[in-house]
């Protein structure tokens, strides 16, 4: 007989599983991320060790590519040239951006904020286009080398060579000194240490120099170290101006041994790839180290100080005159030049203007078909690629700031790892990845193929935008939306989202203007029917279409006037807030 004290069992079903959707969009995130980062730095890696190009078949594992980088002399003086040439850049474009942020951001000079709108003319234009007004002005067939060589002689310069180059490069990367130090440093400067200093007898050049300047070295030593990434990756100016000078950098002969060459050296340009990487990691690497202690620098305290502008009495017109003749000769002139040469059969001070003026360069231009296929995939592909790049940026950076994803450091450090791949890099990263990788493979013949590597390349650009919006919005406001109940996908979509549009716009306007102007990365990735802009432009200088590439350079100046001019009416948007 059953006891009917004996406890009863009720089954129950097995637990069911429970669906995380917040878990599920992390890792989403993270993954996409991840395949994003590795998918072109893997293949580059794998072409280092084999005997023939990826997409050969029978390839064997060899040492050989880098034994033959080691022990080749040219390879060797390439890299020296380059680290030269990077040197010079790094020192010119610092000593300008430095003086104009403690000229514009701190003195009383008259006209700052027109030097300052001018001096940011360069970050808009491609090096390919700032180049091209500089050899269109000073190079040996000059407008300006002509002149001053009819009246005195000869030209005292030489734009042909290691130090005309860090010159064009010094001035085009001037802007990103000038903005790291001005709403970095200048602007944050607790000005009664200047007052203190004023009140002892120091002038206002010495306050500059002894109070203010060693307070913007955190600054200082980021931008050096953007600017020396630049400068060692950059292509279009050394090919414009070394090349003729049988004068080579890593960029160029990265271009000459995989672009150009009638049958390419992909190991040896896969090892050199290597060499530019390291190059560039150590510059970021030593630039951490030397700000490990950055908290020397901190002057902005609890309590609140006005920032105070030094007069330089006497100094004013002079310093103004000065600087202001700097910008002309340097940002305006080469840009004026291009928009000349694009109006006229040719460009002399011995013939009136009046005698070469035409419209057959914007003729010639706008009757080819594969011009106007280039400006339409451009515009589209920068459309693209900066919407993409927009939503991936505010995805990541929301989970690194606004959840507790247990990988949240390692998503941020594949976010900003092509800080460290050269563009030049990553379009042969991307190039490989679609040979050996079917979901890549798939891309290949359409603009989806550049707009993987556009994302991917500028998303750590697109952080710099979002991430600082994230962190200035209080966590309890997605709090408080997740106590009533919503979850982290809904608490983001709903809070956070609608609090960064500003953020978001201004990070699809910098996107779109660095993709309209962009080209290394579509360099590898070029097909017939996929051309863009930029790389259509240098096509036309090799072939020595100086008047067409000049229509083309005016209609890019055109097309990023009118977006920064829109941005700035309509949006209220600068690109450089």
């Amino acid at each position: 007989m059953a006891d009917v004290n004996a406890p009863s069992f009720t089954p129950t079903a097995p637990p069911r599983f429970s669906f995380n959707r917040a878990k599920a969009a992390q890792w989403f995130i993270f993954l996409i991320t991840a395949a994003l980062m590795l998918a072109p730095a893997l293949p580059i890696l794998l072409q280092v060790f084999i005997d023939r190009p990826l997409y050969a078949e029978g390839w064997e594992f060899t040492f050989a590519n880098l034994v033959e980088l080691v022990s080749s002399e040219e390879i060797g003086r390439i890299a020296v040239t380059t680290g030269v040439f990077a040197l010079f850049t790094v020192i010119i474009a610092e000593v300008v951006g430095i003086g104009a942020a403690l000229l514009i951001g701190r003195t009383d000079m008259p006209g700052r904020k027109l030097m300052g709108d001018v001096l940011m003319w360069p970050l808009y234009l491609s090096h390919l286009i700032f180049a091209l007004g500089w050899v269109v002005i000073y190079g040996p067939s000059g407008f300006f080398t002509q002149f001053i060589a009819q009246q005195a002689g000869g030209a005292p310069w030489n734009l042909y060579s290691i130090a005309g180059m860090a010159v064009v490069a010094g001035i085009s990367q001037a802007p990103l000194a000038y903005l790291y130090c001005l709403y970095g440093a200048v602007r944050s400067v607790d000005s009664t240490l200047e007052s203190a200093a004023r009140t002892v007898g120091a002038g206002p050049l010495q306050v500059l120099r002894t109070v203010t300047l060693p307070l913007m070295v955190p600054s200082i030593v980021t931008s050096s170290a953007l600017n020396l990434v630049i400068a060692v990756e950059t292509l279009s100016i050394p090919l414009f101006l070394a090349r003729p000078a049988r004068i080579d950098t890593l960029s160029t002969f990265l271009y000459g041994e995989g672009i150009s060459a009638a049958e390419p050296n992909h190991g040896l340009v896969a090892a050199s790839s290597l060499l530019l990487m390291l190059l560039v990691g150590s510059t970021l690497f030593v630039q951490r180290l030397l700000l490990q202690n950055g908290h020397r620098y901190e002057t902005v305290k609890g309590k609140g100080s006005r920032p105070m502008l030094l007069s330089l009495g006497k100094l004013r017109w002079p310093m103004a005159f000065f600087f202001g003749t700097l910008l002309f000769v340097t940002v305006v002139v080469p840009i004026a030049g291009i928009i000349l040469r694009a109006f006229t059969s040719f460009l002399s001070p011995l013939v009136p203007l009046n005698k070469v003026m035409t419209l057959n360069n914007f003729q010639v231009l706008f009757g080819s078909e594969s011009n106007l296929r280039a400006i339409t995939n451009t515009v589209e592909i920068a459309l693209i690629s900066a919407a993409l790049g927009t939503i991936l940026a505010v995805a990541v950076a929301l989970v690194v700031q606004r959840s507790n994803f247990r990988f949240g450091g390692t998503l941020e450090a594949l976010a900003y790892s092509p800080r460290v791949v050269p563009g030049l890099i990553i379009g042969l990263g991307v190039f490989y990845a679609a040979v050996i990788l079917p979901p890549m493979g798939w891309l290949r013949g359409n603009i989806g193929i550049i707009v993987v590597g556009y994302v991917m390349a500028t998303l750590p650009l697109a952080l710099g935008v979002v991430q600082p919006a994230i962190v200035q919005i209080s966590r309890d406001l997605d709090r408080a939306a997740r106590t009533v109940g919503a979850d982290w996908v809904n608490a983001m979509r709903l809070i956070m989202i609608p609090l960064l549009k500003p953020a978001l716009l201004g990070s699809f306007i910098l996107l779109f203007v660095f993709h309209l102007k962009s080209y290394i990365i579509a360099i590898f990735l070029m097909a017939p029917g996929l051309e863009v802009m930029g790389v259509t432009m240098l096509s036309l200088w090799t072939n020595g279409d100086v008047g067409e590439l000049a229509a083309f350079a005016t209609l890019q100046i055109v097309m990023v006037a009118v977006l920064l001019i829109l941005a700035r009416v309509l949006f209220k948007v600068k690109i450089y807030d």
